[in-house]
């Protein structure tokens, strides 16, 4: 073989080595994306672990407008068309 020939089997090597390197590579980051991403993780609980139980919402609208402010208009208010430029 001359120089050139193993030159260019060498860069064959090289380019078939990187690129398994490279598919090894995005497989694993593939792979910890998918484990680490919170959708993926299902609701699974051991015997030992206790049930917390749930509360049901509060039927109080003054926690959630600031106090019993009304944020929209009330049912029976007409909605009021302004008109005229600025």
């Amino acid at each position: 073989m001359t120089r050139i020939e193993l030159a260019r089997r060498r860069v064959t090597i090289a380019r078939y080595t990187i690129g398994v390197a490279a598919a090894a590579a995005l497989a694993a980051f593939a792979a910890a994306a998918r484990i680490s991403h919170p959708a993926t993780h299902h609701a699974t609980r051991s015997r030992s672990q206790s049930v917390s139980p749930q509360v049901a919402p509060s039927s109080d609208d003054s926690l959630f407008d600031g106090g019993g402010s009304s944020i929209g208009p009330s049912g029976s208010a007409a909605p009021q068309i302004q008109s005229g430029g600025s």
